[in-house]
């Protein structure tokens, strides 16, 4: 194990639940690091390319989230846009039990072995641990450590930074730096949701993109995430997608998150590839 990877497993973190509110919560923000499970081999190939799953017959996608990616059933929305772009594919999904974080997932041995015994094409990560002030920073180490794990399996990995919260206009654009950071330690996708958020609020700033909490995601906050995540796993251009009906958002509407998610992923690719 190398020295950075020791250092964050014996590290002292300490988590507000305040500072980390945006991140769905834990009942364990408090309790310092978690204490690695014997048996578990962390030691992953380092600086693997990414494994480029776009022009597959079935998307098999595991999703590691919090309570993010239940709003408005974000990966049902994403399921009906794969399969309204290429309708020749089969989709299959599965959201992982829990909303800990990614390095609380770490630990878990179910966690690991569900991405290393189901066969996926793709990888969701949302949970690394991020100050929404600014003002503090927290390891990267298990990101990282999931970004390899996924690779060795020949699995996408795409991370997953939240949106900011409703009137913080810089939360959005941090936390995308923040996981670019990773990715340019151990290569990986990142799916520029935040920025996406960002360009919308510019171009349309009544448009509702967050839930009465100014936290979690609306319909529309939760459609255009998944347009941008539908883009990021296909490769496919989400501006030519068509009127979704099913979705409760009229067609200029929907038409112009389609244009802002295509636009962010032309400026900001999610993927090296």
């Amino acid at each position: 194990m190398n020295n950075s990877l020791h250092s964050f497993l014996s590290a002292i973190m300490i988590c507000s639940s305040l500072l980390l509110a945006s991140c769905g919560g834990s009942s364990s923000n408090n309790e310092g690091p978690p204490v690695p499970v014997k048996g578990i081999d962390i030691n992953f190939p380092a600086g693997a390319e990414v494994p480029d799953n776009r022009y597959v017959d079935t998307y098999k996608i595991l999703v590691f989230g919090n309570s993010h990616v239940h709003s408005h059933n974000l990966t049902g929305l994403l399921h009906d846009l794969i399969i309204a772009g290429r309708p020749e594919v089969k989709v299959q999904q599965t959201i992982a039990n829990g909303s800990s974080y990614l390095d609380e997932r770490l630990v878990k041995s179910t966690d690991l072995h569900l991405l290393q015994s189901g066969g996926w094409t793709h990888v969701i990560l949302q949970g690394q641990k991020y100050s929404t002030t600014g003002l503090y920073t927290y390891p990267i180490d298990a990101s990282i450590i999931w970004l390899r794990a996924a690779k060795a399996r020949n699995v996408t990995p795409i991370l997953f930074p939240e949106h900011g919260q409703r009137g913080n206009t810089t939360e959005g654009s941090r936390v995308h730096s923040l996981h670019q950071s990773i990715v340019a330690l151990e290569p990986g996708c990142v799916a520029p949701v935040g920025l996406a958020w960002d360009n919308l609020s510019q171009q349309e700033p009544q448009m509702v993109l967050h839930e009465a909490d100014g936290n979690h995601a609306a319909l529309a906050g939760s459609f255009l995430t998944a347009l941008v995540f539908y883009q990021s796993i296909t490769g496919n251009n989400a501006e030519l997608l068509p009127f979704q009906p099913k979705v409760a958002l009229p067609e200029p509407q929907q038409r112009l998150l389609r244009q802002v998610a295509a636009a962010t992923l032309q400026h900001n690719p999610a993927c090296p590839f």
